[in-house]
């Protein structure tokens, strides 16, 4: 139970650089001001994601040398979470930030031997071999989920709640596998998350010490979760069907195509920041920034545990397909031409015209 107590120290080492780094986040600049697309109305640290960093790669010091199989992880972690203090610094371009994600993608393919080989079982017509597919998917694939997870970071408590409802999934996954090693990593991730919570997440013991991941947050945990959505799937013997990761990250997969799909319809760039995410459209709907979290987060954890049971029952790989595809084109339906959905959940709650 080593990594339990290595858990509980990611976590106390995270909450304990969010403390220490506030003062020298205000003086090097490392503060996210209020603006017309960020309204939480008072100036804030943006130092939560190098506080995990810091946390998780301290509690795991010790394990270094039994965890061997992961150092193209921890390298890729270390850059992205390098090159993201630098972006929310502002000393970065958005095409740089890019480049340093399909890099660490590219290492995690050729360098790690760590890619997507399989689809799965998705027809009934047996597994879906990717063969020279195989390493441009898995960069695809890293750099979506990563900008995916970015893509959610505008509510208190919305990324790091739905990474961590992610990661406890996959800490299940790796148990029901028996990796020790997996198991570890995950938990002590975990733990670090955790201890952001404790400043992110909205709650009445928060007190003023609130605190942002900001970029290098959501890299560093948008890699993690690329990662394990591959290393749990994509190995011989005993694994988990890869149909499951679309249930475990499905919100931020029906979000992320939704909002690409209606930016190119009309015209827009796809990379292009608006407020037309998920989250901004429930709270354009009239829920406070709270509910939209905890609606978010649940119906994400919803799903996972839904995709989870339904597989540990025996439900087979092309009907979890099916039915996640079914789920997913009723999600494009309500939120793709979001204006009915918004009078009409506004009129319910007795709010004026839409914005």
């Amino acid at each position: 139970m080593t990594f339990v107590v290595q858990a509980l120290l990611a976590c106390f080492l995270t909450a304990l650089f969010i403390t220490v780094l506030r003062r020298p986040a205000i003086r090097f600049g490392l503060i996210d001001h209020p603006s017309t697309r960020k309204r939480h109305g008072d100036s804030v640290p943006v130092t939560g994601g190098l506080a995990i960093s810091l946390g998780f790669f301290i509690a795991l010091a010790i394990s270094f040398h039994a965890l061997s199989n992961y150092r193209v992880f921890f390298v890729s972690m270390a850059m992205l979470a390098a090159i993201g203090v630098l972006d929310d610094l502002g000393e970065v371009s958005p095409r740089a930030k890019l480049g340093v994600q399909v890099l660490a993608a590219v290492l995690m393919t050729s360098w790690g031997d760590h890619f997507l080989t399989s689809f799965g079982d998705l027809f009934g017509r047996g597994a879906i071999d990717l063969h020279n597919w195989a390493i441009p998917l898995t960069v695809f694939a890293t750099v979506a989920v990563i900008n995916g997870i970015n893509m959610f970071d505008g509510l208190d408590g919305l990324a790091g709640g739905l990474v961590a409802s992610i990661l406890a999934f996959f800490s299940g996954y790796a148990w029901w596998l028996g990796d020790v090693n997996a198991l570890k990593l995950l938990v002590v991730l975990l733990g670090a998350v955790g201890g952001f919570l404790l400043f992110n997440a909205p709650h009445p013991w928060r007190g003023r010490g609130r605190t942002f991941m900001g970029d290098t947050g959501s890299l560093v945990l948008g890699s993690a979760v690329a990662w394990f959505s591959i290393d749990l799937t994509q190995r011989a013997g005993a694994h988990i069907p890869p149909v499951l990761m679309l249930w475990v990250v499905s919100v931020v997969l029906f979000d992320i195509f939704t909002v690409t799909v209606r930016r190119i319809v009309r015209r827009r760039d796809p990379t292009a920041p608006d407020r037309a995410h998920l989250h901004h459209i429930l709270m354009r709907c009239g829920y406070s920034p709270t509910k939209t979290t905890a609606l978010i987060v649940l119906g994400n954890a919803a799903a996972g545990a839904i995709g989870t049971f339904a597989w540990q029952l025996g439900v087979t790989e092309p009907a979890l397909f099916a039915t996640f595809i079914a789920i997913g084109l009723a999600y494009v339906g309500l939120f793709l031409y979001p204006a009915r959905l918004l009078r009409r959940m506004r009129r319910r709650n007795g709010l004026g015209r839409v914005d």
